[in-house]
């Protein structure tokens, strides 16, 4: 297996115990059997397990099983399973359900904890830069914590504080994951199909990432960018003196929940307005920037005066390119005139299907769309559609942009929160001139002689 590299450091060993543990405590350890973990690790006296709790878990459906593995271990493994649940392309439908139901909420670390980490990072005490610093976290998740702040200009803040030594436990579990990656592809033939060594490759990726909040800052000057003459959304201030890879500062902002309908009531604020401004606000991100917000959960989402919108937590990004944004358009164009074939057509030319799969994907998009025979178009529902459409093709195990899906569910939800702001919203009426546009500019002057 990958012995070496688990020897390394006494730690891991401790690690790969603890997970193997886990696995079998909800009924996998026929898994560890098939890895040969014991003819390598075990069996040399490296790794001694522990009575294993017992569980009822044969009452428990194997997708709930595998998801209290992964919240029982932890942060990369949370992590892992919340990316995961935006595949169905990489694995079964059911579990991407399960593991869109993963918690991130997590018991907040000590204060002293707080100020070594500022200490470290702004090179000086909390109390020399903050007027005011709140000792107790307003949001605890499994990378980091937030705490609300006064600046010494008198200007109100939100700080993101990393979790002391979460960089050496993700390396850890990476590199365990990345060894039983490689064992799955040796030694269990049918779980090649689902790429591990690959899935693993896109994980390590993306986390590294997420824990660089150099990169959220870069996340948030890039829509600061793309709204600057917006009237109807606005862009947090981001402190770069007061904010590292580490520490992320930024401007705190105190609105009301989008989803809080009663106290959107009484602030005198319009309800069918914001409507519009979240749905355009998200298309102009899809269909104009190509650069889009991907966790738009209400919790995410504040309005201010004027009815402007602010988005919330810049950590998970989707980006799409010219080549989508047109298929997209032709995609939403083709639901509207359910119009079967062009939806393959689109697919195809996003290279995500080719010619075998034409006939078996046309009656499975002939099939979602009758479910629609006879609604009107002004009840139309594009996001619930959308991700069908998306869902049907990776169930056919083709694999799917990841920021494809994303963007699906991030219209499946603003269409949600818009109707739940006005139940006449039609997403289909708001999106057309966004689609219009993009259509019209592909046949320009100008990108005809490009």
């Amino acid at each position: 297996m990958f012995l070496g590299d688990i020897t390394q450091k006494i730690q891991n060993i401790d690690r790969l115990r603890h997970i193997l543990q886990v696995l079998a405590k909800y009924g996998f350890g026929y898994i560890i059997d098939r890895l040969k973990i014991d003819q390598n690790i075990v069996s040399k006296g490296l790794i001694r397990f522990g009575p294993v709790k017992k569980l009822d878990i044969f009452g428990m459906p194997v997708p709930v099983r595998a998801r209290k593995v992964l919240e029982e271990l932890g942060p990369t493994f949370i992590k892992l399973g919340q990316i995961l649940s935006t595949r169905p392309d990489v694995i079964p439908l059911e579990l991407c359900k399960e593991f869109e139901k993963l918690q991130d909420d997590v018991p907040s670390f000590e204060y002293k904890k707080v100020e070594e980490v500022i200490r470290n990072e702004l090179k000086n005490p909390v109390d020399t830069i903050f007027n005011n610093f709140s000792r107790t976290p307003v949001a605890a998740a499994s990378l980091s914590q937030v705490h609300f702040a006064e600046l010494k200009t008198g200007e109100k803040g939100v700080v993101k504080i990393q979790r002391p030594d979460i960089r050496k436990v993700i390396t850890t579990d990476l590199k365990i994951l990345d060894g039983l990656a490689k064992s799955i592809e040796k030694h269990i033939e049918e779980g090649k199909i689902y790429n591990p060594v690959g899935i693993v490759n896109e994980f390590k990726e993306t986390i590294l990432k997420e824990i660089d909040f150099n990169a959220e800052a870069t996340h948030i000057v890039r829509f600061q960018l793309n709204f600057k003459d917006s009237n109807t959304v606005y862009v947090p201030k981001i402190f770069h003196d007061l904010s590292t890879g580490r520490v992320l500062t930024i401007e705190r902002i105190e609105g009301t929940k989008i989803t809080d309908i009663e106290s959107i009531e009484k602030s005198g604020l319009d309800r069918k307005q914001i409507s519009v401004n979240v749905a355009d606000a998200v298309l102009k991100q899809i269909f104009v920037d190509g650069f889009f917000h991907a966790d738009p959960h209400p919790g995410n989402i504040f309005v201010i005066e004027d009815n402007k919108i602010v988005f919330l937590d810049y950590g998970m990004i989707g980006r799409i390119d010219e080549a989508t944004k047109d298929q997209l358009a032709n995609i939403l164009t083709a639901i509207i005139e359910r119009d079967v074939p062009e939806i393959s057509d689109a697919f195809m030319a996003m290279g995500i299907i080719d010619e075998v799969d034409i006939r078996k994907l046309n009656i499975g998009f002939a099939e979602l769309m009758d479910s629609y025979h006879g609604v009107p178009l002004n009840e139309l529902r594009i996001g619930p559609l959308l991700v069908g459409i998306v869902k049907l093709v990776s169930q056919y195990k083709m694999k799917i942009p990841p920021d494809l899906f994303l963007l699906a569910k991030t219209m499946l939800t603003i269409e949600s929160v818009s109707r739940s702001l006005n139940p006449e919203f039609n997403m289909t009426v708001q999106a057309k001139p966004f689609v219009e546009n993009l259509l019209k500019s592909r046949y320009s002057p100008k990108k005809i002689a490009k």
